[in-house]
């Protein structure tokens, strides 16, 4: 009996570790060519500069503490002979906020004009075969810092802070005090599911109607950086909705990059070397039009218990459309609109760039993973009905969510 109980113990641990797919890490990279990173990755860029390979060195230290289920991961120099996949960690986008804090809150600290800074990034998992130089898969999380108030920091002192986030794996972690939906990269990595080969994208148009934007309706709330280089927004909003779908569907996603991945090529620079490289996307078999109809924020009343404090309204209008170009066969068509309330202190001075993260993490973040969650609903539930009439404004109908249901079990990685 105990000679019987170690051989399916030895079958099975031998079967689970069968079914691991070898990896080997290949860096940390910055997702732009040369012109954009000052736009995107600013800070980030100069941690490299700076400090070389603390980026790096957290990211491996944190990696090989995690018990992966699904991925065996090498460290060594990349080898054919250990891995065809490699796996690198891609900065999408940082924002970086400066809040300005109340008289009464720098007297607590004995600091007469006091602030808080606020990180505010994006990154990508991405996996490629690096032989041939091709993208495999890829999965979003975010990364978040939120500093000790302080006096108002120049360059220096939020390279700093930066340095900070960095070296000690914050950006990995899910934050202690953060109330919202977190990608976090020590949730996420475990879990994951990888193959050697996809027969099936998820991804933007990647013609020019593939993401339209009313600019009318949208530049008025937006910072100079983000106006000036809309690439950035698309690539944001479209990474959101894609990146919700990828994690709770488990479905093989192509991440936008408009502006940066010209002619199917991702760009990108890794930290410890100086040349940019290029890696081929896939064209998605399945398509998703994005239409930004516009961007709200209105007064909506003052707080009838708390002096000098105003409620204010941010509101965004979404349209996507999910649709197979090759079968001209649409699964899904939906008008969403999103608008949520925040109060805010009326001693406080909002930067456009303070509206901007307003904005995306009242509207267009939350309606990312609310779609998401919504695709998996079996509505038998009052709540995701009502979610449902009032996102669409009775526009869109259970059997067309099913209908996009139906669809995603199909581009499920098993």
């Amino acid at each position: 009996m105990k000679l019987l109980l170690f051989t399916i113990f030895v079958f099975f641990s031998t079967s689970l570790f069968a079914n691991k797919v070898d990896v080997t890490y290949a860096g940390f990279a910055v997702s732009a060519e040369y012109k954009d990173i000052d736009k995107s990755a600013y800070f980030t860029n100069k941690i490299i500069e700076k400090k070389g390979n603390i980026i790096d060195k957290s990211l491996i230290d944190i990696t090989k503490n995690l018990l992966l289920e699904n991925l065996t991961i090498n460290y060594g120099l990349i080898d054919s002979k250990n891995s065809k996949i490699a796996m690198s960690v891609f900065l999408d986008q940082e924002i970086v906020e400066e809040f300005q804090l109340s008289e009464i809150d720098c007297k607590k600290i004995n600091i007469s004009d006091c602030y808080i800074y606020r990180i505010n990034n994006y990154y990508q998992i991405i996996f490629f075969d690096f032989e041939k130089m091709t993208f495999l898969h890829a999965i979003p999380f975010d990364g978040l810092y939120v500093s000790d108030p302080s006096k108002k920091l120049d360059e220096k002192g939020k390279i700093k802070i930066f340095e900070e986030f960095y070296k000690n794996g914050k950006w990995l972690k899910p934050p202690e005090l953060e109330q919202t939906e977190y990608r976090a990269y020590t949730d996420i990595l475990p879990q994951l599911k990888l193959k050697y080969f996809y027969d099936n994208y998820l991804g933007v148009n990647p013609s020019i109607d593939g993401f339209k934007i009313n600019m009318s309706k949208v530049e008025n709330l937006l910072p100079d950086n983000i106006s000036n280089n809309i690439h950035l927004l698309k690539r944001q909003i479209a990474n959101f909705f894609l990146g919700e779908i990828a994690l709770k569907h488990n479905v093989s996603i192509v991440p936008y990059y408009e502006g940066v991945g010209i002619g199917q090529k991702l760009k990108a620079k890794y930290a410890d070397r100086s040349e940019v490289f290029e890696l081929t996307l896939p064209e998605p078999t399945h398509f998703i039009d994005f239409n930004l109809r516009g961007f709200v924020k209105k007064k909506f009343k003052e707080d009838s218990n708390i002096k000098n404090l105003t409620w204010w309204v941010y509101g965004v209008g979404i349209d996507l459309r999910i649709y197979q170009p090759e079968l001209q066969k649409e699964y899904l068509n939906i008008s969403m609109t999103k608008a949520n309330f925040k109060k805010i202190p009326d001693v406080m001075k909002l930067t456009k760039k303070n509206e901007f993260v307003n904005l995306y993490q009242l509207t267009y973040g939350p309606l990312a993973v609310e779609f998401s969650n919504i695709l998996k609903s079996d509505f038998k539930n009052k709540k995701d009905r009502e979610w449902l009439k009032k996102i669409t404004k009775g526009q869109t109908q259970v059997e067309q969510i099913e209908n996009m249901q139906n669809l995603l079990n199909k581009l499920k990685i098993e």
